[in-house]
């Protein structure tokens, strides 16, 4: 197959499943449209906790740009309330959407086997919808699964212009590109009853945060896999130029082969993007796949993690104050 993670030859792409539908979109035409869109958006939120709800976060004054954060596979946006919070304070609006079958009260449900792929494209248009009433500028970011949730709107979607992929999910740590395309080419060998623990050592008690699930069904991830598989093998292919494109890069990620985001930012936002680069953080910091969660181990203050989300929207300094190495060069 060549290089790990390198896009597929073209006999290999013929083998793909075909492409979830591309778009939808039906932006809001101003903000009263927006703001009824992301009522019904919210409405789909009953019987969910509050911490766990899809938000709207504004700051006091205008605020020109939108952000559209999707939290992490099994997470909530309650991963990333504390980070939302520090952009309002700065001038950012933010959307924190609460994707589907996360968030649930029953932290131990196995309700993400019966996510679907066409569920998450939906969800992408919705917000992009949303965001694109809201302010003159929409920008994505996700961490992981919600980092392929951001791949996808910034090739789907004309309305976003920047995007940032923290550790976007391409395949999981240990499984060859070819397994990840059979997986997604016959999505029924996967069993939806086979349950993973994140730590099979302490299984339910994970001690981690009180609103992301302990474990999954490994069906579950076989939808973000579909999307980003369209994006790799040029199903879907980045359909309008963006401002900027950055993968943020950890060292200590031991849940997603950084080698194959690597080779999928480049393969998919190759000539998309004014400029592309890469967030590399700091190894010695010792921070794991979820460096955004503040009720995680591993992880990096709310003023380290927006550093780092900044230098990456490049809204901030290009090295974070020393947690990026190198630092981000921005274009001349």
């Amino acid at each position: 197959m060549g290089t790990p993670g390198a896009s597929p030859p073209g006999w290999y792409r013929r083998l793909t499943v075909a492409p979830p539908s591309t778009s939808s979109a039906d932006p809001a035409a101003d903000r009263e449209a927006a703001l009824v869109r992301f009522a019904e958006l919210a409405a789909a939120d009953e019987g969910i906790p509050d911490a766990t709800r899809s938000r709207l976060l504004e700051p006091d004054g205008p605020a020109p740009v939108t952000i559209v954060i999707w939290h992490g596979f099994t997470n909530a946006p309650s991963q990333f309330v504390p980070v939302a919070e520090s952009l309002r304070a700065s001038g950012y609006r933010v959307l924190l959407p609460r994707m589907p079958h996360h968030g649930l009260p029953d932290r131990l449900t196995r309700d993400l086997a019966q996510l679907t792929e066409a569920e998450l494209v939906a969800q992408v248009d919705t917000c992009i919808d949303i965001a694109a009433g809201l302010g003159d500028q929409v920008w994505v970011l996700g961490l992981s699964a919600g980092g392929t949730m951001a791949a996808w709107a910034a090739a789907t979607r004309d309305e976003v212009s920047r995007a940032v992929l923290a550790a976007p999910l391409v395949a999981p740590k240990g499984f060859p590109m070819p397994l990840v395309r059979f997986c997604v080419k016959y999505p029924r060998v996967v069993p939806g009853r086979f349950y993973l623990w994140w730590d099979p050592r302490v299984k339910a008690d994970l001690g981690h945060s009180p609103y992301a699930y302990p474990g999954f069904p490994l069906s579950g991830v076989v939808p973000f896999l579909h999307l980003s598989e369209s994006l790799f093998d040029g199903s879907v292919p980045a359909g309008h130029r963006l401002d900027r494109v950055v993968l943020i890069s950890n060292p200590g990620d031991l849940a997603v082969r950084q080698d194959a985001a690597r080779a999928f930012t480049a393969e998919v936002f190759a000539g998309a993007a004014a400029y592309r680069g890469e967030a590399r953080i700091d190894g010695d910091l010792h921070w794991m796949h979820d460096f955004v969660d503040p009720w995680s181990p591993g992880t990096g203050s709310t003023d380290q993690v927006v550093a780092i989300l900044e230098a990456a929207l490049g809204i901030g300094g290009p090295s974070a104050g020393g947690l990026l190495l190198p630092p981000l060069v921005e274009p001349d």
